[in-house]
């Protein structure tokens, strides 16, 4: 078993057909359909069912295919980690960023990351859910989180970029202009 064979299987659940799997992977389709027959094989289990729609994952692939995707993470990872203790930053850098964080600061950060490491590649997902955002940093896919509030169980370090104002905008006649003290949330509630 081989990483290889890992991406093959991703490729197979992504497309959902050995045929379009295989020229995706610039392979053909019998060499394909033997890497996966060879890979279930090793495993012992049926990792896809095939039907007149394609090919589904089963229970057991399901399951094989993530730990599937984390190897590979892991892999193009080594690989870049490698290429990277030479001085030379490649593979890809993957950031995901609350709507509104780093909409100022972020641009001009990642130009000048592009401008000292132009073979890094950078993917930005941006707003994404709570539950994607946890697990893509479970498998180790994430390389930074730029968020509000840090999600539970993140074991990133973190660093405090600020803090952000926010004001309320009222029409000129509003009570809650002749306060002297700051808004709170519960004061706008109604």
């Amino acid at each position: 078993m081989n990483v290889r064979q890992y991406e093959y299987a991703l490729a197979v659940a992504e497309e959902g057909s050995i045929t379009v799997a295989a020229e995706r992977l610039g392979l053909t389709q019998p060499s394909l359909s033997q890497q996966i027959g060879a890979l279930e094989k090793q495993v012992g289990v049926r990792l896809f069912t095939r039907t007149r729609q394609g090919m589904t994952p089963t229970v057991a692939g399901r399951a094989f295919l993530a730990e599937a995707e984390v190897a590979t993470t892991a892999s193009r990872r080594a690989f870049s980690a490698a290429r990277a203790a030479d001085g030379d930053l490649t593979g890809e850098m993957i950031i995901a960023v609350h709507m509104g964080l780093g909409t100022r600061q972020l641009p001009r950060a990642l130009g000048e990351l592009r401008r000292r490491h132009p073979h890094l590649q950078v993917t930005i997902h941006e707003e994404p859910d709570p539950a994607d955002m946890e697990r893509l940093a479970r498998q180790g896919t994430l390389d930074m989180l730029l968020v509000h509030d840090v999600p539970p169980g993140c074991t990133f370090d973190i660093h405090t970029l600020g803090t952000e104002s926010y004001v309320a905008v009222l029409p000129q006649d509003h009570p809650l202009l002749r306060r002297h003290e700051p808004l709170l949330l519960q004061d706008l509630a109604a």
